[in-house]
């Protein structure tokens, strides 16, 4: 069977590139690939195809599609004409140009989308971080009959709007709130941003269970506390219609740990993301209120009975990996999680798939083999649980196994291959203190509460006091 050809310009490529790496206006994706007689799209960015329709170029802060029409379209007038009110139905707007135009008049076309853009959006308004799978559920993206001329204004509100607040719910209903949520999330600098539905977490209902029934939670006897919460924020917040969860970027520009040197984890280098990001979700609340009216909520970041992971998981902001972790394509695992749970209705969006393949390099890098099997952990058996959550002595038997970790533990995120794409946060809060870099293995053995304050006054280290960490030193260094 001859292979089809597949229909992009070279030039609008770059210009693509171009645009995500350089624009403050939109980051413009390319498909192309082949597949079943079908130009099946997947943005290079992201590996996934949108909503099982294709386009050309797809930017995904403006929900705008631009179509190019070549050969692949041929005959297809009426598929086309499906695929875009389908896509429209999704919120996604359409540009299209002809073939000759892309090829012999490119500056124009160029200049097209620059003009729509302009005309058509007062602000840059920000990408709906990792609800893409709903709304931009990268399995189909493909234009239709894409308007070349000019579009009404977008209907989405920016967080600059000066609209007074309406009603709660009020504005645009659950599309326009929806847009919103994720692009204050944006502006307060998290990562990516996903909406699930508030409802009983019935598959994780029995995986829950029958992990502590193993006694995986050691000493985290909190984690026995509020079962059915952990699994119903309907219970933590009463007429709960939405869990919104949030990604926030913790990699370090300089990886403190050194080989032969006592270390800590690097969520730990600066201040306590409790507060830090705990901050920023007070802060979208109070911008939910002020643009959609009164609304019902609580902000969670690693605290009270919340099954964050599988929060993050089922609103599609990655999977969770073989070391229990939420994992993300284009992040990894260094990052925090955190939650909204509101009564304001929103649109959801869905998971996506485990991407872990035969992968196992967190379970055998394990020292004190805390992975017994795939996406379970034994946290009584992780040293992240012995140098932070464990009260009194560390058992012998883990002596020597420890790789010089006093305080948490970044193996497993180390080894797996997905944090190869992880970036350096611009998080200020997160700089580490200027001498916990240079500090030395012999200047840890005689750290003294003084030092201790002074390099750690708002850190989470703080968690295991003084004396803890002293704890976890002498034992690091046993042999």
């Amino acid at each position: 069977m001859k292979k089809k050809r597949i229909h992009y310009n070279p030039k609008l490529t770059a210009r693509a590139r171009e645009l995500r790496n350089n624009s403050t206006e939109a980051e413009i994706l390319l498909w192309n690939e082949l597949k079943r007689d079908q130009l099946l799209g997947f943005d290079f960015h992201r590996q996934k195809p949108i909503d099982n329709y294709i386009v050309d170029f797809f930017c995904y802060d403006l929900m705008l599609a631009i179509e190019v029409d070549g050969d692949s379209h041929n005959g297809k007038q009426e598929y086309d004409a499906h695929r875009q009110k389908r896509l429209e139905q999704l919120g996604v707007r359409f540009l299209r140009f002809a073939d000759l135009d892309v090829r012999q008049r490119l500056p124009w076309v160029l200049n097209e989308i620059e003009m729509w853009i302009k005309a058509n959006y007062d602000t840059p308004l920000a990408p709906p971080s990792r609800g893409e799978t709903r709304i931009i559920n990268p399995a189909g993206n493909e234009a239709g009959e894409v308007r070349a001329e000019r579009s009404s204004k977008s209907s989405w509100i920016s967080p600059t709007n000066d609209n007074p607040a309406p009603s709660k719910g009020g504005g645009g209903g659950v599309d326009r709130n929806t847009h919103l949520v994720k692009t204050v999330a944006r502006d307060l600098g998290f990562s990516y941003c996903g909406i699930s539905k508030a409802e009983f977490l019935e598959d994780e209902a029995p995986r829950l269970e029958e992990w502590l029934k193993r006694g995986y939670q050691g000493q985290m006897s909190y984690l026995e506390n509020h079962f059915d919460k952990r699994l119903d924020p309907r219970l933590l917040v009463p007429g709960a219609k939405s869990v919104i969860s949030l990604i926030y970027n913790y990699y370090p520009e300089k990886d403190l740990a050194k080989e032969g040197q006592l270390k800590i984890a690097k969520y730990a280098y600066g201040e306590d993301y409790h507060t830090v990001v705990k901050d920023k979700l007070k802060t979208l609340l109070e911008t939910l209120r002020q643009h959609v009216g009164d609304i019902d909520g609580r902000a969670f970041v690693d605290s009270a009975p919340v099954h964050e992971r599988a929060w993050a998981q089922k609103s599609g902001l990655g999977w969770i990996g073989k070391n229990s972790l939420l994992l993300n394509r284009q992040m990894g695992s260094f990052f925090f999680l955190a939650e909204l749970i509101i009564d304001l209705e929103l649109e959801p969006d869905g998971p996506i798939k485990d991407y872990c393949g035969t992968c196992t390099a967190c379970m055998d890098a394990c020292p004190t083999e805390a992975i017994p099997q795939p996406y379970v952990v034994d946290g009584s058996k992780c040293i992240s649980y012995f140098t932070i959550e464990l009260m009194g002595e560390i058992p012998n038997e883990v002596a020597g196994k420890f790789d010089n970790w006093i305080f948490g533990c970044d193996i497993c995120q180390d080894v797996c291959p997905w944090n190869r794409f992880s970036q350096p946060h611009r998080e200020p809060r997160f700089a580490p203190h200027a001498d916990l870099e240079a500090i030395t293995t012999r200047e840890w053995t005689e750290l003294t509460e003084e030092v201790f304050a002074r390099i750690f006054p708002r850190s989470a280290v703080k968690r295991t006091r003084f004396e803890g960490l002293k704890r976890n030193i002498r034992f690091a260094l046993k042999k």
